[in-house]
């Protein structure tokens, strides 16, 4: 998978030079030879500049982007090409190569980085690193809404990524899951600073396009309103993300972009704390007050809100309290101050036709199939139990990654237990494979590490009474579920594959068994 998410937004701005080919001859997009395609035809194997088109990753409204390799360093890079019924505008010519100037020199771990930017015979271009993994969007798509552990990390390196954009003054405008990208490791990158906004330095007239250009289901009150953004609008989008990551979906969806637009104007989302009653009270509150409608009742940079993070991810660990941040965050409930209404619904019917261009593209994962007599030795170690984890969280249902976490890291207290409640559930799936799932459920009623024990042990319940629900048990898996009610509704959170398994389960029951 590559790294620019998609959308027509494609403003970044690189101070790197442009191409400096060792090749000054191929200066122009080159069709293949003996195909007939016409000049400024992007296909396979053309070659523009220092660049080879090898095959097309997705488009946007405004550009396309290809997987390309990099013929003087031998390296494949993402290359975005500004698509050509757009380049006679110079509006949109300006925005592209914004994006090169708003990413140049944000060399950080977390930003997905530009290499080049440049034009030849017309076509406009940038060169991105190529990221291999999948967009956070796709993977909570896969794995629905994300554990605690899993969630802090991608929470503290996006935070990270956002800090080190606003310390260069660039307001990145679009944040959203499906502009975080997951590699196999368990990094995540920012990408695709299409609508970044250079913060007292260089402004472009991009009219009043360039004002509401965003995506309506992260886009903060004051961007729909199109006023000023500063570092807190990103805050707000990232916190409308994190709510995402954690319930399976964003707090306010709709028929239409405007919809949703006036609800992030005026609604307050459904509380967090009522949907994961698993999570720390002192992380909902980072998340209230990151989403909060007033500007100035959010936190003030996202180096605040990474602090507030690490403190709550040292304290699962070391058991101190949090509580103090409780106190911190307000709600910010009440709707966004809009002092000239008049003026919002042209600027929200303005985003329905931006939306309309193309919200973004799902890049998809370029993972080589499973061989399926891999044995369990093959999966390297990664170093760590977490990365081990990580890994295979984002191989997707490889049995082999998670065995991999238990056998190289028995004792671990953290990832070891999570490892064995993926292969419960993989297990759980398959009716062939119930004895062993029998086995993992009984692991997991074991752990004793106490953050982590009650959770397991509900979940491993659940798993009990589906298994008697499936041998027409049916007295046994109402009682277990009932006795287990409370902790099923403190621990298990709507949206997840245990909540399914929990649904399944009273489904085969039935609403006259259901019944106490």
């Amino acid at each position: 998978m590559s790294n620019p998410s998609e959308s027509d937004d494609l403003d970044k701005d690189s101070t790197t030079s442009p191409e400096t080919s060792s090749e000054p001859d191929e200066t122009q997009l080159m069709p293949k030879k003996g195909t007939g395609q016409t000049e400024g035809t992007a296909e396979a194997d053309m070659v523009l500049g220092d660049f080879r088109l090898l095959r097309r990753l997705g488009k946007g409204g405004m550009a396309e982007v290809w997987l390309a390799e990099q013929v003087s360093l031998k390296r494949n890079v993402a290359l975005k090409l500004l698509k050509s019924d757009l380049t006679e505008d110079e509006t949109y010519v300006a925005r592209f190569q914004t994006e090169a100037k708003a990413a140049a020199g944000l060399n950080h771990s977390n930003i997905v980085q530009v290499y080049t930017v440049g034009e030849r015979n017309g076509q406009y271009f940038i060169a991105q690193e190529y990221v291999q993994g999948q967009t956070l969007k796709g993977f909570i798509q896969k794995k629905g809404p994300l554990e605690l552990n899993l969630a802090l990390l991608i929470m503290r390196q996006v935070a990270s990524a956002i800090q080190a954009a606003g310390e260069r003054g660039i307001v990145h405008r679009d944040i959203k899951p499906e502009n975080i990208m997951l590699n196999r490791k368990g990094e995540a990158k920012v990408a695709d600073f299409g609508l970044a906004q250079l913060q007292g330095g260089e402004r472009l007239n991009l009219t009043q396009e360039g004002v509401t250009m965003g995506t309506p289901l992260y886009m903060s009150p004051e961007q729909v309103s199109g006023k000023p953004l500063d570092q807190r609008s990103d805050i707000y989008s990232f916190g409308i993300t994190c709510y995402h990551m954690l319930v399976g979906r964003p707090p306010f969806e709709g028929e239409n972009a405007v919809s949703v637009a006036v609800k992030h104007l005026h609604e307050t989302p459904e509380p967090l704390e009522s949907l994961r009653s698993d999570l720390p009270g002192a992380l909902c509150k980072v998340i209230n007050r990151m989403t909060a409608k007033n500007p100035e009742d959010r936190y003030e940079n996202a180096q605040a809100v990474l602090n507030d993070i690490r403190k709550i991810a040292k304290s699962l660990k070391t058991g101190e309290s949090v509580d103090h941040l409780i106190d911190a965050g307000t709600q910010g409930s009440g709707p966004f101050p809009v002092k000239r209404p008049a003026l919002v619904l042209p600027l929200l019917c303005l985003i329905v036709t931006l939306c309309s261009a193309g919200m973004g593209m799902l890049l998809k994962k370029s993972t080589p199939p499973r061989n399926p007599d891999a044995l369990e030795t093959s999966v390297p170690d990664e170093g760590t139990a977490k990365q081990q984890y990580l890994s295979a969280m984002f191989e997707v249902n490889n049995e082999d990654a998670f065995k991999a976490v238990i056998k190289y890291y028995q004792t671990d207290k953290v990832w070891t237990p999570m490892a064995h409640e993926q292969l419960a559930l993989m297990y759980l799936g398959d009716s062939t494979r119930h004895d062993e799932a029998r086995q993992q459920l009984d692991i997991m009623k074991k752990f004793e590490r106490t953050d982590l024990k009650t959770d397991l042990k509900t979940k491993a319940r659940i798993g009990e009474a589906y298994l008697y629900a499936l041998n027409d048990d049916m007295t046994l898996a109402r009682n277990l579920l009932f006795r287990n009610s409370e902790d099923i509704q403190k621990y298990i959170s709507s949206g997840s594959s245990w909540k399914q398994r929990e649904e399944d389960t009273r489904a085969m029951i039935g609403p006259t068994e259901n019944k106490q």
